[in-house]
């Protein structure tokens, strides 16, 4: 058997014809290339999503970076008292204009985030607050939708320490819209809700 294979290599070798890939070399070669690529896009595609999961995230860190700047200044996070979250998109937009803010205290159109940098925005008064009788609206939920489908929620509450709840909450969904108002029950210290 062997040296009928060096028999017919030394025949090629003997021939001046340029050798060819025969067709199962080929088809070798294709199957080999179809399976990296069968490995290579699941792979690729959890990354993009992934991916887009984290701008909707920063996307939502940047605009409670802005939305803290005014309540720095107001002690609010409503900028005129009594109009809401209305009255702080126009702020919000002048302090963060690669954003595009949405009042959040209603669903449906002009209310819902369709994309990472589309936050939908709306204020209250935390619960504490509240069983403290204040009307410090010291509450945000802001709500962005990411390319991968999913809604983030993330909620800030700036009520004292002793309360308990003080901090940043982070939720997600991929069911219901995404419209500030649509965020799970105000649950800051069990799921959906994690702190930050």
């Amino acid at each position: 058997m062997i040296r009928a294979i060096q028999r017919r290599l030394a025949a090629r070798q003997g021939d001046n014809r340029e050798g060819g890939f025969t067709l199962i070399e080929l088809m070798v070669v294709v199957m080999i290339i179809a399976i990296l690529v069968g490995i290579a896009i699941p792979a690729f595609l959890g990354a993009r999503k992934r991916a887009q999961d984290t701008a909707s995230k920063s996307n939502l860190r940047n605009a409670l970076s802005t939305a803290q700047t005014v309540f720095t200044d107001t002690q609010a996070f409503p900028i005129t008292p009594g109009t809401g979250a209305t009255g702080m998109i126009s702020v919000l937009t002048n302090e963060e204009p690669s954003l595009t803010f949405l009042d959040g205290s209603a669903t449906g159109v002009g209310h819902t985030s369709g994309a990472a940098k589309e936050i939908s925005v709306n204020s209250m008064v935390s619960a504490p607050n509240l069983a403290a009788s204040g009307t410090n609206l010291d509450e945000i939920i802001l709500a962005s939708k990411s390319g991968s489908g999913k809604c983030f929620f993330l909620r800030h509450i700036n009520t004292a320490a002793a309360a308990g709840l003080s901090g940043s909450y982070m939720a997600e969904t991929t069911s219901g819209g995404c419209s500030a108002k649509d965020a799970p029950a105000d649950a800051s210290t069990t799921p959906p809700w994690t702190a930050l």
